[in-house]
């Protein structure tokens, strides 16, 4: 097997020609002078399980008959006379990939990747706790707040306030008899409003001040058996409202409520003309008013703050790459302070007809920024369950049709390509960012039935967070750093690539990775507080979580 390590198209092309010599598209890719090095064990597709370290062993050989050196991930193998080679190499958790080096006394080089998997092992039907960590801090219910006071003026109000009539509903308890009455809003209108909320210990403060309120409503009643309706007008010129909303969880559901209300009404007008008397005071709409505006106020806030918060809280299933994704993200502990409120949630992100465990180590939950903007933290475990999941259920195994697909000059190559992910790809949080690893990706190229050619793909990739133009986050990569081995196993005659082929190859690896990336990342949930827009966003990782920063807008 030989190799070709890329960074990007342009760098694979810089390094199959050279500045002094003419590029020949016909010329072999590889150096033939090049030594030749092999990687016997481990075999593609091992894991390894918890280890530190594994045994990498393999052969190399030279025309020149004097080979200098074999470097395993810069840890010298010691070689034997036949040309077997023997090194330890150390592990970390996750999808290692072993970059064997040989150079021979002219400085020429061969090479050749292998993956391997280590790491404790968890079932992939476990529950992740605490996987996303998510801040909201006073500016974020500020503007809230403010998205709250513009669904007020502007909003349907009564798809919140119609399913709970009738608000007032006296003198009859088991149902309409000879002498009860009942109100219902018909309609509500709010000229202008302010809404304010602000975190402190334990809940949300609330502050309301509604202008302009009119407020239609249907009496009916029966007096003495007798029956009658009407029609009234409700109006105010301002409505405050003060309370605490008291956000809990019952079961995997967020519960708001707001206490102890405060409701003081400014230029109250009501005309009850033509309501028989005994209505008036079983009704006492004057005094009730207070109430029903108030109960009225946290019907409208309290869906919006739910609706901000419902990403926090979600199931569904998802197609990644033409495989369904079950996604469940509940929350497990919501805490408050004057800073800000926080939020944990634990996820289990699963593609069906899964099977097996995955590389599980166990985080610390990380310190977070209440003071300003938005902040979120997700586990690189709840990632590597994900990916594990979907590549076990054989998600990234694909044959493609090249011959009716846009895949550029290797459509004019070969017929298909045939696809296997021997190791699961792997996320890692560290060093300030989050790195993907894709492992011996094996494509067979077909050309009239019979394979024609065949490579390994080994990638690294940075992960980035950008928002959409809907604020949404998502998780984007960056240009792959690639290594392409040219496997000679199975392939009848030497495989010998061209430079046009090799390079026909090396794009249609990189667009892969770039896709089987950016479409099972895609995949992990990055919730966002829903009405918010978040801007400048900055990444970096803490104790195996990866730390996405923004500020509201």
């Amino acid at each position: 097997m030989r190799q070709l390590q890329l960074i990007g198209l342009a760098a694979a092309l810089s390094l199959i020609g050279c500045a002094d010599n003419a590029y020949d598209p016909n010329a072999p890719a590889l150096d033939p002078n090049a030594p030749r090095v092999h990687i016997t064990s481990p075999a593609r597709g091992t894991i390894a399980g918890d280890v530190d370290r594994v045994m990498v062993t393999g052969t190399v050989s030279d025309d020149s008959g004097s080979v200098a050196s074999v470097l395993v991930n810069d840890v010298a193998a010691a070689v034997s006379p036949d040309g077997t080679w023997t090194a330890y190499v150390p592990l970390v958790a996750g999808t290692n990939l072993l970059h064997a080096v040989a150079k021979d006394a002219q400085g020429n080089t061969g090479k050749e990747s292998r993956a391997v998997v280590a790491g404790p092992m968890a079932t992939l039907a476990r529950q992740i706790p605490d996987s996303i960590t998510a801040t909201l801090s006073a500016q974020t219910f500020d503007a809230i707040g403010r998205g709250a006071a513009g669904y007020i003026t502007s909003g349907n109000l009564m798809a919140a306030i119609a399913p709970l009539n009738p608000v007032v509903d006296a003198g009859a308890p088991d149902g309409p008899d000879c002498l009860y009455g009942q109100a219902s809003i018909t309609s509500m209108t709010v000229g202008d409003a302010d809404i304010l909320m602000a975190p402190q210990n334990g809940g949300v403060f609330l502050s309301g001040e509604l202008r302009n309120v009119r407020v239609g409503m249907h009496l009916q009643w029966a007096v003495s058996c007798l029956d009658g309706s009407r029609d009234i007008v409700i109006s105010a010129s301002k409505v405050s409202v003060q309370g605490n909303l008291k956000v809990g969880i019952v079961g995997r559901n967020f519960d708001i409520k707001l206490e102890n209300q405060n409701v003081g009404i400014t230029g109250f007008n009501l005309d009850l003309g033509g309501v028989p008397g005994q209505i008036v005071d079983l009704l006492s709409l004057d005094t009730a008013m207070g109430p029903i505006l108030g109960w009225a106020t946290e019907r409208f806030v309290v869906p919006m703050l739910n609706n901000s918060l419902k990403s926090l809280n979600e199931t569904k299933t998802i197609d990644v790459l033409g495989t369904p994704v079950d996604i469940d993200v509940k929350p497990s502990q919501i805490t408050f302070t004057r800073e800000g409120g926080m939020v944990l949630l634990n996820t289990t992100l699963r593609a069906k007809n899964d099977t097996g465990s995955f590389v599980y180590v166990p985080n610390t939950v990380p310190t977070m920024d209440m003071s300003q903007g938005f902040q979120l933290a997700v586990a690189d475990d709840a990632a590597n369950q994900l990916l594990t999941s979907f590549w076990s259920a054989k998600g990234m195994d694909k044959t493609l049709d090249l011959a009716t697909g846009s895949y550029g000059d290797v459509g004019q190559l070969y017929d298909s390509v045939e696809l296997s992910v021997k190791v699961p790809p792997y996320v890692q949080a560290t060093d300030g960012k989050l790195s993907l690893t894709v492992g011996d990706m094996v494509a067979s190229f077909k050309l009239a039935g019979g394979i024609a050619t065949q490579v390994a793909i080994n990638a690294q990739v940075d992960l980035e967070v950008a928002a959409g133009p809907d604020g949404k986050l998502r998780f984007d990569i960056g240009t792959p750093t690639t290594y392409v081995d040219i496997i000679d196993e199975g392939i009848e005659g030497a495989n010998q690539l061209s430079n046009a082929q090799f390079e026909a190859i090396t794009s249609f690896a990189l667009a892969r990775i770039v896709a089987v990336g950016a479409g099972s990342v895609g995949a992990i949930p990055l919730p966002a507080v829903g009405g918010v827009g978040v801007t400048n966003l900055g990444v970096d990782s803490q104790h195996g979580y990866l730390i996405v920063d923004g500020e509201i807008q």
